[in-house]
């Protein structure tokens, strides 16, 4: 399980009503003044256990992605180069921590709004749920600097 072929392999190509359900997270890598400043955007929650992601990218897909910590190490060049070329949103900085592998400073924004307590749909999409909302209204700032909420 390495790189990319573990990513492909793990990603669940979620339907066309998660694209409508997030209209401003989808389209933020195409618009300079979203959140992320035309970066492509993953939300992103940990638990003890790993880390779940929705990617959402250029070509109109979003990815929803799951993964152990153990795998992560095994997949760590991927990994690594995923924490640097996206824009995160994450519930606090214990998980951005604990993504960051690295130790370097990833992009990001805090949302704590409804932060999961687990990683199951049952509260991970009402949280997603409210990092759209976030997005929605912060959509015309530039790129938020390290610890910035917009909630």
């Amino acid at each position: 399980m390495l790189g990319k072929t573990f990513f492909l392999e793990r990603a669940i190509s979620r339907s066309l009503d998660w694209l409508g359900r997030y209209p401003a997270l989808a389209c933020a890598c195409h618009d300079p003044a979203s959140l992320s400043s035309g970066r492509h955007i993953v939300v992103a929650a940990a638990s003890s256990t790993g880390v779940r992601c929705v990617f959402f990218s250029s070509i109109g897909s979003v990815l929803d992605f799951s993964a152990t910590w153990t795998e992560l190490e095994r997949a760590k060049t991927w990994w690594y180069f995923v924490q640097r070329w996206y824009f995160w949103a994450v519930p606090d900085a214990n998980t951005r921590a604990a993504i960051s592998s690295t130790g370097t400073q990833m992009d990001h924004l805090i949302v704590p709004a409804a932060a999961p307590r687990d990683l199951g749909d049952d509260v991970f999409l009402p949280w997603l749920d409210a990092i759209e909302k976030s997005a929605r209204r912060c959509g015309t700032l530039a790129l938020l600097s390290h610890d910035t909420e917009c909630v």
